[in-house]
């Protein structure tokens, strides 16, 4: 360390100016005080929820000419005829409902391949 500063005061002399140098500061981190360990009181369990129990759910209804239908009604309707064309309900990854009030009828396509109609009322 000496010898950076005798080179400074050499430059200092050569130059015949001063120059202020700026300290150059040191981060100082402070580790916080140790605390002695507190004691943790028994954890207390939180009541169950209401909610987990009871779902929410929603329901769509499709109303044509003093006619309903629910949709979740058509989608097992769906599933259970392609169940009943061989399939397994295990192959089933993708469905597609088109419902066609109009026409009476719900068409599906089952995995992009299989497709099919119910009848909706």
């Amino acid at each position: 360390m000496a010898k950076d500063v005798k080179a400074t005061k050499t430059t200092v002399a050569k130059t015949n100016t001063v120059k202020k140098e700026e300290p150059i500061l040191a981060a100082v981190v402070e580790e916080p005080a140790k605390k002695a360990p507190a004691k943790k009181a028994p954890a207390k369990k939180a009541p169950a929820k209401k909610a987990a129990t009871a779902k929410e759910t929603t329901s769509v209804i499709v109303q044509y000419q003093n006619n309903e239908v629910n949709v979740a009604s058509v989608e097992e309707r769906v599933k259970a005829q392609f169940i009943s064309e061989g399939h397994t309900a295990a192959s089933i990854k993708k469905v597609a409902i088109y419902v066609k009030p109009e026409e009476f009828a719900a068409y599906y396509v089952i995995n992009e391949k299989f497709s099919g109609r119910v009848d909706l009322f």
